[in-house]
């Protein structure tokens, strides 16, 4: 995976998937964190971004999805764990297949990849606004997926970084 650290800063090159049924989006967490975000993982070397999407949600929750697009672009610059991060991540649109099991739920489930680490749940759009979710983004972009008509790129500046 395309991660590196040196001293306590950290990059990450991540790819995440927005999934969209009834009006809900797909999100997860973990048992120690407080916020939210979406389904994904980092890129692996040689690995295109459409393709790690795909990946990750086999891996996480033995699911075939298809990608519809990429919807935009984010470099994100926050504290995590002590460490202070930059990592850049791309938002695809995807479809998990109709009907499946997983988009029927309104209750919590566990993903199956490192013994059920990863915690998903689907949320009503209109409370994104009441979540602790990253990126930050997510609670306007996700409800402008109808004006969408070009790539949007976002830089997100939690802290100053000091040369």
């Amino acid at each position: 995976m395309i991660t590196f650290e040196r001293e306590n800063n950290k990059f990450n090159f991540r790819v995440a998937g927005i999934a969209i049924q009834n009006n809900r989006v797909l999100l997860h967490t973990t048992q120690t964190d407080d916020f939210w975000n979406l389904p994904g993982g980092r890129v692996e070397f040689n690995e295109s971004t459409d393709q790690t999407i795909v990946r990750e949600f086999k891996e996480e929750l033995d699911i075939d999805v298809r990608i519809k697009e990429l919807f935009f672009v984010n470099e994100d610059f926050f504290e995590y764990d002590g460490k202070r991060y930059h990592e850049i991540g791309f938002y695809y649109l995807i479809d998990l297949p109709e009907g499946h099991e997983l988009t029927r739920t309104d209750e919590e489930f566990l993903g199956i990849e490192e013994g059920g680490k990863l915690i998903f749940k689907w949320f009503p759009l209109e409370q994104l606004d009441q979540l602790h979710v990253y990126p930050d983004i997510l609670k306007t972009e996700l409800f402008n997926l109808k004006d969408k008509n070009q790539i949007k790129h976002y830089i997100n500046d939690e802290y100053q970084i000091n040369s």
